[in-house]
């Protein structure tokens, strides 16, 4: 083989590797996906989400995430123009209308407790001006309308909480009363000894 042809044969592998690399990604952006996610140093995780489509070509005016076990969200940003309402369990975003095409990033900040290598499935519904919306629930990411999905990694995860400590019982009154119960036997062994002394 000569010279061009191996450089035509390096260049054809090098383009069918990109596009096999791409094409997960391709499809990613085709419905409400998990982009990233930013492990910090005090146990919790900023997890954005992200969009670029509307509903059949309407704008997106709302989505709604919510958590799974193990998952609890506790602060996230909006959008410029947009609102957020954040409970334990469940985020909403809503506000301006974002047309169809126009990416746009979703951030929630979690405490998640599980182990390395667990899969999280976040449910999201997608609302649109038109009045449709997709509901992206599916737990097989080839289904077609996958929900948003990660894999835990421990510098993701958050210790669990200790269990709580059995309450400690106070030394000083119990060996208060020890010792009272101690002389009261020690009296109580006298005063018969002395009475069975006076009968003799």
């Amino acid at each position: 083989m000569n010279a061009p042809q191996r450089v035509g044969r390096r260049a054809a592998l090098a383009a069918a590797v990109t596009a096999v690399v791409l094409l997960p990604a391709t499809s990613a952006a085709a419905h409400v996906s998990v982009d990233r996610v930013e492990p910090r140093d005090d146990g919790t995780s900023a997890v954005t989400f992200v969009f670029d489509h509307g509903c059949d070509g309407a704008p997106t005016d709302a989505v709604q995430v919510t958590m799974p076990e193990g998952v609890e969200a506790l602060a996230a940003v909006a959008p410029d123009g947009w609102t957020v309402d954040v409970t334990p369990d469940q985020v909403r975003w809503a506000g301006e209308p974002v047309a169809d095409g126009e990416v746009t990033e979703l951030t929630v900040d979690v405490r998640m407790v599980g182990t390395a290598g667990q899969s999280f499935v976040f449910p999201a519904v997608q609302e649109c001006t038109s009045g449709d919306s997709y509901d992206w629930a599916d737990t097989d990411g080839s289904g077609a309308h996958p929900a948003p999905m990660l894999v835990a990694t421990s510098s993701m995860l958050s210790a669990p909480p200790a269990p709580a400590a059995p309450p400690s019982v106070p030394m000083g009154p119990l060996v208060a009363a020890l010792a009272v119960a101690s002389v009261g036997a020690g009296v109580g062994g006298g005063w018969a000894a002395s009475r069975h002394r006076r009968r003799l």
